[in-house]
């Protein structure tokens, strides 16, 4: 039958109920913010089955009800891929990720929702965005999170039969040049961008695209592993123990971990910390990596990857402050955009990205 916006909240929210006999006898929903997607938080009260249960009282929603919310996220397929995510994958990792007691998506209105917990109120989480002041020890946690990830998917098996649904990078990375035009959008960004790009690499503007380009080979001739491929600060949250966490997994796809390394480090820090930090950082990915997974990484090789995706993490950047007709105009903030820019610029600058090749 058909499933009105007004609804869907309480009516996907069933299956969770119907597996302990429970009832939901009284609930309130209130918008908690509306962009890519429309979140709701539920406060649920339930018969007492549902309370010998334990059922959450609280809970957190991820929709698309309106048209231009399932262009963006639902026919692109990234509310199919998150939810995919959460149901598949999640259950399999001890990290700091949200929960998800259920997901669904709707191919013909492309449509969808999830269905987390909530953690303001079970974790006492705090989110973190561009403004905030990442601590060594914040950063640490954020690496080690991420090398538990890449680690227990290095060069799963699974990627060509199970998780085939997961995307390379590689073909995510060609769409966006294709349809997306995001090679146009960078040009842009180095224009509009310029008062933050150092001047040093501002004089070669016109091998930023090309080293771009180069830096998809380890993700086509090196072992994959699963990438939550956003990792800006702002898809971050700190629990009431100082603990990091990841959420936000519509972008997610498969290729080498370095990308999301150097993505995290670089749009995290302050310059001059992540100056000071970086070298110990990338050491301490690679202890965690090796500890989880078995698999260990010389430092150089690396630190050559590292400087490489660099550029790749520029990308998710530039099409944000300079988007084509084929993207929303406003993704993020300009502040937030140009703040990553300059980030990401200048790391591509003290790394001698350009010569890393």
């Amino acid at each position: 039958r058909r499933v009105y916006a007004k609804h869907v909240d309480l009516l996907l929210y069933l299956p969770v109920v119907s597996q302990h006999s429970s009832e939901v006898i009284d609930f309130e929903v209130s918008l908690v913010s509306a962009g890519t997607h429309a979140r709701h938080r539920l406060k649920v009260n339930y018969n007492q089955a549902g309370v010998v249960a334990k059922l959450p009282a609280s809970i957190f929603t991820k929709t698309l009800p309106t048209v231009e919310n399932r262009m963006m996220v639902g026919i692109t397929g990234h509310a199919r891929t998150e939810g995919r995510f959460y149901t598949q994958l999640r259950p399999e990792l001890d990290l700091e990720i949200p929960l998800c007691f259920h997901s669904t998506v709707d191919r013909n209105s492309c449509a969808a929702i999830h269905i987390l917990e909530d953690l303001v109120a079970i974790k006492g989480a705090t989110f973190t965005n561009w403004e905030t002041y990442v601590t060594r020890e914040m950063a640490e946690d954020m690496v080690e999170l991420l090398a538990g990830l890449h680690a227990h998917f290095y060069d799963d098996p699974r990627f060509e039969t199970d998780f085939k649904w997961v995307a390379q990078f590689t073909r995510w990375f060609m769409g966006g040049v294709t349809k997306l035009h995001v090679d146009k959008s960078t040009e842009r960004a180095l224009t509009e961008g310029a008062h933050v790009i150092p001047d040093r690499l501002l004089a070669r503007r016109d091998e930023i695209w090309p080293a771009t380009m180069a830096a998809l080979k380890i993700h086509q001739e090196l072992p994959e592993t699963f990438l939550h491929s956003d990792v800006h600060i702002g898809n971050w949250y700190q629990t009431d123990k100082g603990r990091m966490g990841l959420c936000d997994w519509q972008c997610a796809g498969r290729g080498h971990w370095s990308r999301d390394l150097s993505y995290a480090i670089s749009g995290a820090l302050t310059i001059d910390d992540r100056r000071a930090w970086e070298e110990d950082l990338v050491r301490r990915y690679l202890a965690r990596f090796a500890e989880v997974s078995g698999h260990t990484f010389g430092f150089n090789e690396t630190w050559t990857y590292y400087r490489q995706q660099m550029f790749h993490a520029l990308l998710n950047w530039t099409p944000t402050l300079c988007p084509s007709e084929f993207l929303p105009a406003a993704m993020q903030t300009e502040e937030m955009s140009l703040s990553m820019v300059e980030r990401m610029t200048a790391a591509i600058d003290d790394l001698a990205s350009l010569d890393s090749f």
